[in-house]
């Protein structure tokens, strides 16, 4: 088999022209993926569509390529799937086939990646500095964790609890590291967002993304949604830093 994508026909009572449409395509030229990881696969968009249709007013279309592990094609271990967006239509998701698959995970990473989706098709920006880029990941967890909320899913991932085990300290220490540098156009991201050092931790930028949004979305009484709609400038302005 090769690529296997979703017939576009929408079975829920919900579905609207005013959405986004998920169109899945599945790399799986060596029969990688089982019949019920397809199902799994399918079911999980079709509620982040009612989910992405229930927060935001958009209309565009995005591709998602599943994709089994490779050198260049990663998962987190612990979870064992991983997510990129190349482009407002283009997100490729890495699927461990080893590890069993949840639905639950698929879902959460998925909105996860959506979140930068909808910024580059909808924000006439990108990010130029490490703060832009902290800034953009943490509106991705914070949409993540409501999409996980909002549906009843208590199944989180590893890289979500630990940015849940979050604290003021940790944030403190990770800004006191990064303060001189936030501005920088050009940085460490291996170092900053993934493996950290003996000065970071492990996801060192994503946490304090997720720990400075969720503390400004409470300040100023905002939801994520607006915030992903919003500005580079009135997104860092409204930041909240650790004292």
């Amino acid at each position: 088999m090769g690529f296997l994508g979703r017939t576009p026909q929408r079975y829920s009572k919900w579905y609207n022209l005013s959405m986004i449409k998920v169109n899945l395509l599945v790399a799986n030229a060596n029969d990688n993926f089982s019949s019920n990881q397809l199902d799994i696969f399918n079911q999980a968009v079709v509620a982040v569509e009612k989910f992405i249709a229930d927060n935001f007013d958009l209309d565009y279309e995005v591709d998602v390529v599943v994709v089994s592990p490779s050198y260049l094609l990663k998962t987190i271990p612990e979870d064992g799937i991983g997510g990129r967006t190349y482009r407002s239509d283009l997100i490729v998701i890495t699927v461990d086939t080893e590890s069993e698959l949840s639905e639950d995970f698929f879902y959460e990473t998925l909105c996860h990646e959506l979140s930068h989706s909808i910024r580059w098709n909808q924000v006439s920006e990108h990010t130029v500095t490490l703060l832009d880029d902290i800034v953009l990941e943490g509106l991705a967890i914070v949409l993540e964790e409501k999409a996980m909320n909002d549906s009843g899913r208590p199944n989180v991932q590893y890289f979500l609890k630990q940015m849940h085990a979050m604290d003021e300290q940790t944030a403190n220490d990770i800004l006191a590291n990064l303060k001189n540098k936030l501005n920088d156009k050009e940085y460490d991201y291996e170092k900053t967002f993934i493996s950290g050092d003996e000065d970071l931790p492990r996801w060192a930028g994503y946490k304090l993304g997720y720990w400075l949004i969720k503390e400004s979305l409470a300040n100023k009484c905002t939801e994520i949604a607006s915030a992903t709609l919003d500005s580079y400038k009135n997104l860092k302005n409204n930041l909240k830093t650790p004292s």
